[in-house]
């Protein structure tokens, strides 16, 4: 029950004694002495009555009020510890993936470092390949050149021969 409900349920119960007990002495056929007593002996039952009523809608207001403040400080409790612990699983999380990307960097920056000493090595190998192929076509070529100038003196010589 809520506190309006609890009030409301107070004041109709207490409004319904005092107008219950009021036409039940009007409507009573006794004389003016009686009548009063009664409604003295009424009014004093409707006010105990009310005091009744209204201690015990202090108890219950007090028992729901703590028991509102126990719910609170425990809801908010569990919600602190909630938090604190969705916080700490997203710290570990991000822990995580900034490790998985230091690892990934270092990797590459391997990786990178690799290849340039492999790229470095075939340059070289390539390099010492092409002064050899290099020196070998000069000498080929010196070679040949020897040759047309034996040739060429060759055929000089058959020519003064033959004159």
């Amino acid at each position: 029950m809520s506190k309006m409900d609890t009030k409301d349920f107070i004041i109709g119960a207490v409004v319904g004694s005092i107008v219950g007990a009021s036409t039940a002495m009007l409507l009573a056929p006794k004389s003016g002495r009686e009548l009063r007593s009664d409604i003295n002996e009424r009014a004093a039952e409707v006010k105990d009555k009310s005091v009744e009523f209204s201690t015990a809608a202090k108890e219950k207001t007090n028992e729901y009020t703590e028991l509102a403040k126990e719910k609170s400080n425990e809801y908010s409790q569990l919600a602190k510890e909630k938090s604190d612990e969705l916080t700490q699983l997203a710290k570990d999380q991000w822990e995580r993936v900034a490790d998985k990307t230091t690892s990934v960097k270092e990797k590459a920056s391997e990786m990178g470092e690799d290849l340039a000493s492999d790229v470095k090595e075939v340059m070289d190998s390539e390099k010492a390949e092409g002064k050899k192929l290099a020196k070998q076509v000069v000498k080929e070529i010196e070679e040949t050149k020897e040759r047309l100038k034996e040739d060429v003196d060759e055929l000089k010589n058959k020519d003064e021969v033959e004159k």
